[in-house]
């Protein structure tokens, strides 16, 4: 039996919800194991975690979880019992997209929707990139303080050594060796006068008598 179904026009295509199905389970080959079926699941799953995270349905952890019985699984996907304890099991033995927890007293099971983008090897490259982002940021600050030693120490001998050069030079040879010889030199001069001076006089009043 065929239905007479409108066609779309214009925007009336973005009027709708839908459930979203990750792209990369399709084209990735890690999950080309898993059926068609298991894959709507995990869709639908991830279509309540937005719920669940707007009910604060988080463990100790801040881990989100959900709360999608059997009879919701069941009725959801038009099978039977058996069918979905299999795409249960597909999605949390087999593939690892999500975890079931039991919570006992008649309870429903809490599941953990897994990230499909964030594996091991993901989170492998991480840690290195942050260790070596650590490296980069400590070896500049040892460096650092290698050349502020480094200088440091320089400037210290530097200081010891140009004092006493400069005090040598100020202090022996332009100070005290210079004034020296001007005042032995003013002095000769000054008694060569006087003794001329004497001398005339002497010899003008030996002159007038």
């Amino acid at each position: 039996m065929s239905y007479n179904f409108e066609y779309f026009y214009g925007t009336e295509a973005e009027h709708f919800i839908f459930f979203r199905i990750p792209k990369v389970l399709i084209t990735d080959s890690r999950f080309k194991i898993m059926s068609t079926d298991s894959k709507l699941l995990y869709g639908l799953m991830l279509d309540r975690m937005g719920l669940s995270n707007r009910n604060g349905w988080v463990d100790e952890h801040n881990r989100v979880y959900i709360i999608y019985t059997m009879e919701e699984i069941i009725e959801d996907m038009g099978c039977a019992r058996q069918k979905a304890a299999k795409l249960l099991d597909e999605l949390d033995n087999i593939v690892g997209l999500i975890e079931r927890k039991r919570q006992g007293l008649g309870k429903p099971n809490i599941i953990y929707v897994k990230n499909f983008i964030y594996s091991e090897e993901i989170r492998f490259e991480n840690q290195n990139s942050e260790s070596m982002n650590t490296i980069n940021q400590e070896v500049p600050k040892s460096n650092s303080r290698k050349y502020d030693n480094q200088t440091s120490r320089s400037m210290n001998v530097e200081s010891q050594e140009v004092p006493k050069s400069n005090g040598n030079n100020t202090n022996t040879n332009n100070t005290d060796y210079n004034n020296t010889d001007f005042n032995k030199t003013t002095l000769v001069k000054t008694a060569m006068r006087n003794m001329l001076q004497i001398t005339q006089i002497n010899w003008l009043t030996n002159t007038k008598r």
